[in-house]
């Protein structure tokens, strides 16, 4: 792959505001609710982050709600693979993330997003601490937590389970 190449495979953008829209037959999760596994509100979907040249969604930009945490309002990024859309209502749930790992997460702002970032990200949520000494570009992207498969599954299965 070029460094041009790379570039393009790297670069992501918000879409709001972006030529882009959310594909025929999938739900427009901007505004949703996100919700941990037994329930409760953390927050809601403020929009999605993607990357224009794979046109692939590789990450949620939450609208964390502060008195959860005990802070101030805040968003963060969180993969597109740890959510999953609950299968009729319209809220998004996060089974596998805990507030302590929420809590973790770096502080997103619009346009200010790096590899560096990426990869705290990426270790708030795993707990695999990669650096940019051993950051791949070309596989970064195939950890599970980027497969927008998890994201709908259970919408599109009509089940927990995938049943």
């Amino acid at each position: 792959m070029t460094n041009e190449n790379l570039n393009d495979y790297r670069h992501l953008e918000e879409l709001s505001g972006s030529e882009y829209e959310i594909a025929d037959g999938e739900p427009d999760i901007k505004g949703w609710d996100i919700k941990d596994k037994l329930g409760a509100k953390l927050g809601k979907v403020d929009d999605l982050l993607f990357n224009p040249a794979t046109q692939k969604v590789r990450y949620l930009i939450a609208a964390l709600d502060g008195r959860v945490f005990g802070i101030e309002n805040r968003k963060v990024l969180i993969p597109v693979g740890l959510a999953e859309l609950h299968e009729s209502e319209d809220d998004v749930y996060l089974p596998g993330i805990t507030v302590a790992q929420l809590a973790a997460a770096p502080d997103y702002y619009k346009g200010k997003i790096s590899v560096e970032h990426e990869i705290a990200v990426r270790n708030a949520y795993t707990g695999e601490f990669i650096n940019r000494d051993i950051y791949d570009e070309q596989t970064f992207y195939e950890h599970d937590h980027y497969n927008e498969r998890n994201l709908f599954g259970r919408r599109f299965t009509g089940g927990e389970n995938g049943e």
